[in-house]
């Protein structure tokens, strides 16, 4: 039964790809725009390229429909697929050739996008053709098209009145009354009922059919609403002006106006509303009929005698004097008619929108009327009488107004005709008419597009106007055979008409004969289908056969001791005699160098370090378990000492041919000074040399030979060496150094070397082989103890100076300091100046993350009246005099108090001996405000001020190296750093710390996926390191910023663990590649797990760019990155650049972005940096003067550049040139040289993997020649084909930085609802550019030359990396084309009505339909050949590849323009 009446709720729900109040509409959006010549190009090769078909999906999974869907069920969605092409202006013969190819999993969608690539475009709808023309015959073979059927995905709405169409059933129509049940009454209430009965009444017939079907419109939107509502009242307000009721028309027009608000902030369009309305305001105009008009006729009959009536759709005459009781019985029903088919024939009729729908037809044509042909009430009704069309009086018309006319008042497009014969003297055409669909339900039409041809096409007309009249004859003749067009219609052609209805008897409908053609071509499809989609699927290439297989030789699941069985394991029960000869070698050079004075000496300063004392203990633990702990302070000796007692000790026992020591480090400057330390106290040359036993390796640089037993590394080094040796067969000794820094790969190679020694201890063996040795300074060693099954811990007692420790509280009594009430250290400032902006000059760091405290909780307390410091416990101060308890109740410790740090300074200079003073701030804006300080002091003004120095990574490494130098006699020296000091590296002559107690640290948010800079209270163990620093050379004093309570009580006893604050992506990537099972499960073996959530959106990233594949397996592009020590993003932008012939810049680019920018930044010099930086942007890529634009807009080109500059003037004027050309361009000359051994060393990976040909020349020693450098910058090779072309780098770029990507304003689909204000334009307040990432509102950071333009070439950029601070910054920033999205960034959706290509449902370009899905199947072929030249790179094959070559000659046509 039908619906109770109720007001339905509006769905304002929208889809996924669009931000709230911003429609995916094309306005604004950029355009893709490409040749015709590049079109044939590209359709050609995708025709004579095979693509493999992505993923092994069964068609009904492709159809998003069931795998076990029913035949009917299939049959309904092919059929829906086929009335839906037919709507959109195909022909039946192309919609059939569409379905065959792509058979029973074909989609809306992927039926789109096979004729939109296969059929020529002047044979496609015009609004799907790029307006190309045809250069190749596509009959011949097709394009195969893999179905990608989304469930977000739908077609462009059509227009409003064609969705709300209603069936075309009987209706009626008062005579000389308005019609009180039309839908123009603005009864919405009445139409939202009956539209959710016939809608329950669709729901009843699926649910018989067990078949779902989507409902394209929903009546219930307020866009549906509104238009309601404007169309009502645009045509009351036309009543009323032919009334002449001016109130009613003003009242009627402001209604009018506010909807034409709400179309606005909709998006909606009034002129198609209005070219809609233009047929029902042309028959208001027509409403006053002459009386003598007929309307539908017949006579008021009774009940009884309604079966008399035979055809069930037989015309009722209504008089004006009828009730509406009567009414009721005025609707004649066939016998045969069942009752729920009048009950929807009555409610359709409610549905017809045209004023004039219902009016009579003449007698004389209802007595025409051939009984035995059925009527056509759908199209009949719809179009009225023959009074709508023609007034008596007025002269007859030609065929063609007539069809024009008929198509507007059915709302079909207008007719198209096409010229047949191409002879001069004969006029044959045929005509097309796209009919909309109509009804609901079982009566509904489907429409679409229908081509009429004369039935006799021998006789010629005399021209082309006869001939199209003659053809529209027809067209009306076979459309409306029951409507008596002969009486409109000029002669001959109605006599035409007369003929041909003679000839024809029309027993089949032409509805009648295209329904039973789609659904016999639907059942012929679904018999001949399911045989060759079970052989398609059971046929599939072999070739992919690889993807799918498990390399079970990195299985993790394979038993241990099988495993150590294959690997080479040490003996100690028997050394073969090579081994013995080796170890009794050792032996005597051991003996001989105690006969050395030098080397004794050296014992002599070894023993007396304080390690020396545990030495027997340390082995003799060892001996008895696999895992100890060394916990020792700073200068005890153990990171020396350690790795030599193991050493010396497999020596004297015979064994030093096994013996293999390795001890890592968490930094490479560390491995490489220890290792240089150990070696001279070895009396060794240098690490590496012959003879020496010391060796080191860090990246881009070693120093080993085959000989060495002690090697120091980086972490890395280690975590590389087991991807080929999981097991660490041969090595004896693993020494794990700083471990209390918890970095990433240092938490990372924990958990592996847990999992070696558990693997190990399942063997029956007497002993496991490797040994284990964690070592720290300070660190937390019952957490490292208990993760390692409650090892032993040894602890390392003293130092070798005492360090006294003196915290703020003795500070504030020492200097009789009192804290001014206006200092901004107060908390009495703080709530004075509640509510304002502080100055920009204030270096306060963390007012971000207290305000953001204070918006979060609410917590104010910091700015109440009153302020006390809520750390502040009196009981503990009572001893101190009454000004130190007043600044320590007052204090608001989030602040560093520069003003006590300059007096603090200055005490230290004026009353202690001499000594370096070494300070510690958290970033660089601190430390150049306390220079300034310092410099404009009188107390440091002259020579002195030369010795206050800044240390911090983005000084030049000849400022740097100042720190180390000695200050001429009565000069101190101040050296004020960030924690680079910390650990890094010593500088000798310290004596004095001070520490502010803070520092910054990098966290990283999954949900956000960006990094954030917190400056944060630095651990206890970061605070016993700084202290560290004073004690070097003679005792020290270490003066501390922050309580005793605070260290004691408030600092936590380590840092955060890097593997909770960072991104996982290289980790998880590495684990997978060391097959080390499931990424969760391995990671929360790990000392402390991180999140889920970091741990997913590693994993997420990872498949977008394309490493993974599958459950977590590693695809080939993955493996290749996994061998490169670059991040991932970088990693694949080489791999892409050594395929399309740009590698020497993309090196470049590759080696900045894992080291660090060259540009330094000195004080007060920013302008002058960026004029350089500019002034180098106006070299081309080459070295040259050429200005042009092609290179402009790139951070990324800009390194190019300079790089580029640098090696040419090193290689032609010698390295003086160089420096000079450093120096004047604001460069960083060391970083230029690691940069160039970068090259080296990245080049020569790719080489083994297989993407380039390295010279036979270079092997073995080529990372260390000279000449290979000027090999991989030779643009000769093939490799560097197009270096010189920005636009193929940037597209790389954009492959490889990928999903890194923002956009303007014009290229997202919509704009998050904090960023809407004030952006209609895309412009900011401060005329920037306003950027998106997809989330929220970006910002390009001031470095950036992107960062202050007057334009960018397109609304798109790649970055590398997004670090929140102040604001959410973008660095190393390059603007690139839509070229580059389309061919190489996220999934592409066509949407192919409204010419709108979507791009990872966000950013968002236009283009034709033709266009836009062939470029959708060129990237698809570009992936497939990619992942096979990735998967087996070869020389030959990329540089002959047909798909590369186009994709390059259309970035260097079209790219960049």
């Amino acid at each position: 039964m039908a619906p109770k009446k109720k007001l339905q709720q509006k769905d304002h729900a929208n889809p996924p790809s669009k931000s709230k109040g911003h429609p995916a509409d094309s306005k604004n959006a950029p355009k893709l725009q490409i040749s015709a010549e590049n079109e044939r190009r590209i359709r050609r090769l995708l025709l004579n390229t095979e693509r493999l078909p992505s993923d092994a999906s069964t068609p009904a999974t492709l159809a998003g429909g069931n795998a076990v869907a029913s035949h009917s069920q299939k049959a309904k969605r092919l059929r829906s697929v086929y009335d839906k092409l037919s709507l959109e202006g195909f022909t039946p013969d192309q919609i059939e050739q569409a379905l065959s190819v792509l058979n029973e999993g074909a989609t809306l969608e992927s039926a789109l996008d096979w004729l939109c690539l296969n059929i020529p475009g002047n044979e496609l709808p015009l609004k799907f053709s790029s307006g190309a023309a045809p250069s190749i015959a596509v009959g011949d073979r097709s394009v195969r098209i893999i179905s990608t059927a989304r469930e977000d995905w739908a077609p462009a709405e059509r227009s409003t009145v064609e969705l709300e169409e209603g069936a075309f059933g009987a209706s009626y129509r008062v005579k000389g009354k308005k019609d009180e049940f039309s839908l123009d009454c603005g009864k919405s209430s009445q139409v939202e009922w009956i539209r959710q009965y016939l809608e329950q009444q669709d729901q009843k017939e699926e649910e018989e059919e067990k078949q779902k079907e989507v409902c394209e419109v929903d009546p219930s939107s307020h866009a549906f609403s509104i238009t309601e509502e404007y169309r009502h009242a645009r045509l009351e307000a036309l009543l009323a002006k032919q009334r002449g009721d001016h109130a009613s028309q003003k009242h009627f027009s402001e209604i009018i106006f506010k909807l034409k608000k709400e179309f606005a902030l909709l998006g909606l369009s009034e002129d198609v509303l209005e070219s809609e309305l233009q047929g029902e305001i042309s028959n208001l105009k027509m409403q006053d009929m002459p009386s003598n008009s007929l309307q539908f006729i017949s006579s008021l009959t009774k009940p009884q005698d309604d079966a008399k009536l035979k055809s069930k759709n037989a015309i009722v005459y209504i008089d004006g004097s009828a009730s509406s009781e009567e009414i009721g019985h005025a609707i004649p029903i066939s016998e045969e008619c069942e009752k729920n088919d009048v009950e929807e024939l009555e409610l359709d009729n409610l549905f017809l929108e045209d004023p004039s729908f219902g009016r009579a037809s003449p007698p004389e044509f209802l007595g025409n009327q051939k009984k035995e042909k059925p009527l056509q009430p759908a199209y009949l009704y719809t179009l009225g009488s023959i009074d709508d069309l023609w007034k008596k009086g007025d002269p007859q018309r030609f065929p063609k107004a007539v069809l024009q006319k008929v198509c507007q008042r059915l709302r079909w497009e207008a007719p198209k005709y096409n010229r047949l014969s191409a002879k001069v003297n004969k006029f044959l055409y045929a005509v097309s008419i796209l009919r909309a669909a109509s009804g609901h339900g079982r009566s509904r039409k489907s429409g679409g597009l229908i081509t009429f041809n004369l039935p006799s096409q021998d006789e010629a007309l005399r021209s082309s106007e006869e001939a199209q009249n003659a053809i529209a004859a027809f067209a009306l003749c076979q459309l409306f055979p029951d409507f008596p067009f002969d009486k409109l219609l000029l002669e001959p052609y109605a006599s035409m008409i007369i003929k041909w209805l003679q000839e024809d008897d029309f027993s089949t409908r032409i509805e009648d004969a295209e329904d039973s053609r789609r659904a016999g071509f639907v059942h012929s499809l679904l018999s001949v289908g399911g045989s060759q989609t079970t052989t398609s699927i059971n046929n599939k290439d072999e070739s992919l056969h690889w993807e799918m297989t498990v390399d079970h030789d990195l299985d993790n699941d394979i038993e241990c001791c099988s495993t150590l069985g294959n690997a080479k394991m040490l003996s100690f029960d028997g050394l073969s005699p090579q081994e013995q000869v080796e170890s009794n070698l050792l032996i005597d050079k051991l003996e001989n160098k105690l006969k050395n004075p030098k080397y004794m000496s050296m014992l002599e300063i070894r023993a007396s370090l304080p390690i020396a004392k545990l030495k027997d203990n340390i082995l003799q633990t060892l001996n008895e378990c696999d895992v100890i702990v060394v916990s020792g302070e700073t200068g005890s000796g153990k990171t020396t000492q350690v790795p030599q007692f193991f050493l010396d000790d497999m020596i004297r026992s015979g064994f030093g041919a096994n013996c293999n020591v390795i001890c890592t480090q968490p930094r490479r400057i560390a491995a490489i000074s220890v290792a240089e330390r150990v070696s001279d106290e070895r009396c060794e040359s240098y690490p590496g040399s012959e003879g020496s036993l010391v060796g080191y390796q860090v990246r881009l640089d070693a120093a080993r030979n085959k000989r060495t037993k002690l090697l120091f590394c980086t972490t890395g080094v280690l975590l590389r060496k087991l991807a080929g040796d999981k097991d660490l067969a041969g090595v004896t000794h693993v020494i794990v150094d700083e471990v209390h820094e918890r970095s990433l790969l240092g938490d990372f190679l924990l958990t592996i070397l847990k999992n070696i020694i558990k693997r190990q201890s399942l063997c029956n063996r007497s002993r496991s082989k490797l040994k284990v040795i964690l070592m720290s300074a300070t660190v937390d060693s019952n957490l490292f103890s208990r993760y390692f099954g409650n090892c032993p811990i040894i602890k390392v007692e003293g130092r070798t100076h005492p360090v006294s420790v003196v915290y703020l509280e003795d500070i504030y009594e020492k200097l009789e300091y009192r804290i001014p009430l206006d200092s901004m250290v107060s908390g009495a400032f703080l709530n004075n100046n509640r509510g304002r902006k502080l100055a920009k000059s204030f270096v306060d760091k963390r007012k971000a993350k207290r305000d953001l405290v204070i918006s979060s909780w609410g917590d104010d307390t910091l700015l109440s009246e009153g302020y006390v410091n809520p750390h502040y416990v009196h009981d503990r101060y009572q001893s101190y005099n009454e000004r130190t308890q007043l600044n320590l109740k007052s204090l608001n410790e989030e602040i560093i108090d520069f003003d006590l740090l300059e007096d603090l300074i200055h005490h230290i200079h004026e009353t202690f001996p001499p000594g370096a003073i070494l300070v510690f701030l958290p970033g660089v804006a601190e430390i150049d405000l306390l220079v300034d300080k310092l410099t404009a002091s009188f107390r440091f003004r002259g020579q002195s001020s030369d010795w206050v120095l800044p240390l911090h990574s983005m000084l030049a490494s000849t400022d740097q190296h100042k720190v180390f130098l000695t200050p001429p006699e009565n000069i101190r020296k101040v050296i004020i750093s960030t924690d680079i000091a910390e650990t890094s590296i010593t500088i000798n002559d310290v004596i004095y710390v001070v520490d502010t107690g803070k520092h910054k640290e990098s966290h990283f948010n999954p949900q956000k996926r960006l990094c954030s800079m917190v400056e944060e209270w630095i651990s206890q163990a970061n605070a016993k390191q700084r202290r560290g620093r004073a004690g070097r050379i003679k005792p020290g004093i270490c003066f501390c910023l922050y309580t005793r309570h605070r260290f004691e009580k408030l600092m936590r006893p380590f840092q955060v663990p890097e593997m909770l604050r960072m991104a996982l992506t290289d980790l998880c990537l590495q684990i997978k590649s060391l097959a080390l099972g499931d990424i969760k499960s391995f990671l929360m073996e790990a000392i402390e797990p991180p999140g889920e959530e970091a741990i997913g959106s590693a994993i997420d990233l990872l498949y977008k760019v394309g490493a993974f594949e599958g459950c977590e397996e590693l695809s080939p592009l993955g493996r290749h990155l996994a061998k490169l020590p670059v991040d991932v993003l970088v990693g694949k932008t080489m791999l892409y650049g050594a395929i399309f012939g740009c590698l020497s810049p993309v090196l470049s680019i590759a080696a900045f972005m894992s080291h660090k920018s060259p540009f330094i930044y000195p004080k007060d010099e920013k302008h002058n940096v960026m004029r350089a930086k500019l002034t180098l942007l106006a070299y081309d890529l080459d070295g040259g003067n050429v200005s042009g634009e092609n290179s402009r807009q790139s951070d990324h080109l800009l390194l190019v550049i300079a790089y580029n500059r640098w090696a040419k003037i090193l290689r032609e004027n010698g390295s003086n040139a160089a420096y000079r050309f450093c120096h004047s361009f604001y460069l960083n000359s060391s970083v230029m040289y690691t940069v160039r051994e970068m090259r080296l060393q990245l080049g020569s990976l790719l080489a083994d993997i297989g993407l380039i040909g390295l010279p036979n020349s270079f092997q073995g020693n080529g990372k260390r020649n000279d000449k290979l450098e000027s090999w991989f910058s030779d643009m000769r090779q093939p490799f560097n084909m197009h270096a010189k072309h920005s636009s193929v780098i940037k597209s790389i770029l954009c492959a490889g930085l990928y999903p890194n990507v923002a956009a303007s304003v014009e290229g997202i689909i919509g704009v998050p609802m904090s960023s809407q204000k004030g952006l209609s334009t895309g412009v900011s307040a401060n005329n920037h550019s306003v950027w998106f990432d997809g989330k929220r509102e970006v910002y390009l950071h001031p470095s950036s030359v992107n960062s202050n333009p007057k334009g960018y070439h397109h609304p798109f950029l790649v970055f590398l990396e997004k670090v929140e601070t102040s604001k959410v910054f973008l660095r190393d920033i390059s603007i690139v084309s839509p070229y580059s999205l389309l061919l190489f960034g996220g999934s592409i959706q066509v949407q192919h009505q409204t010419g709108l290509v979507i791009i990872d449902n966000w950013l968002k370009l236009t283009a034709p339909a033709q266009t836009a899905v062939l470029f959708k199947e060129f990237r698809l072929t570009l992936n497939s050949v990619l992942k096979e030249l990735i998967r087996t790179p070869k020389m030959v094959t990329i540089s002959n590849n047909e798909v590369v070559i186009s994709i390059i000659h259309l970035l260097l046509q079209e790219g960049d323009s």
